[in-house]
């Protein structure tokens, strides 16, 4: 049995949707393809996404998992039609109405490209030149942030200051007059937003 991916319009019906494929009498339902064409002709680019999506979430209905098979449906038969065009003779006389129908194929083929999330249409080289940018990338932020590493390590202490044992309390009691310390303005000489900055301080830079 045929499987259908398209929606066609039902018979005798003369108020369709206007995404929906076929004629009001018959359609050969295993022409699909020519219908979907006819109907990609008449569109405007805009409505290309639209378009797609109509017709996609028709199969879905039916082939949960077929977002794939869907889009390699789709794009097998729009680049079927542009390999015909492209061979057609130019000095004929129906030439200007293939190379009408040749633009729109090749329009909702770069749409086609821009969710081509399983790569169909990327070429090999492609694919490796992509991924050689990704690392070039990649190894330019790592670079990056050892750059800045290392300049967070120039200032970092190469010991930490020890506190005699003992004197844990008199040390911590210190620390606290530090926040506590009144400027002639009477504003404080130290401040934060909270507690943190001073244990992580403390932790980062002293030892008992």
């Amino acid at each position: 049995m045929h499987q259908c991916f398209f929606k066609f319009r039902r018979r005798f019906d003369f108020s369709p949707h206007p995404y929906e494929i076929g004629n009001p009498i018959f359609s050969n339902r295993k022409l699909e393809d020519n219908f979907f064409a006819l109907k990609l002709y008449s569109l405007p680019e805009g409505e290309y996404k639209a378009f797609y999506d109509f017709h996609l979430n028709h199969y879905l209905l039916r082939n949960p998992d077929g977002l794939e098979a869907f889009f390699r449906k789709v794009n097998r038969s729009i680049q079927r039609r542009i390999t015909f065009y492209s061979a057609k003779d130019p000095f004929r006389s129906v030439y200007e109405i293939h190379s009408a129908n040749l633009d729109k194929l090749e329009a909702f083929q770069k749409f086609l490209n821009t969710i081509d999330e399983w790569n169909v249409n990327t070429s090999v080289e492609k694919m490796l030149s992509q991924r050689d940018a990704e690392i070039a990338q990649l190894k330019s932020n790592l670079a990056d942030l050892q750059d800045r590493l290392d300049e967070m390590l120039q200032f970092e202490a190469s010991e930490k200051i020890v506190i005699n044992n003992g004197n844990l309390a008199a040390f911590m009691d210190l620390m606290r007059q530090f926040q506590k310390l009144m400027l002639p303005t009477e504003k404080r000489l130290l401040s934060t937003q909270g507690f943190s900055p001073w244990y992580k301080m403390i932790a980062k830079n002293f030892v008992h």
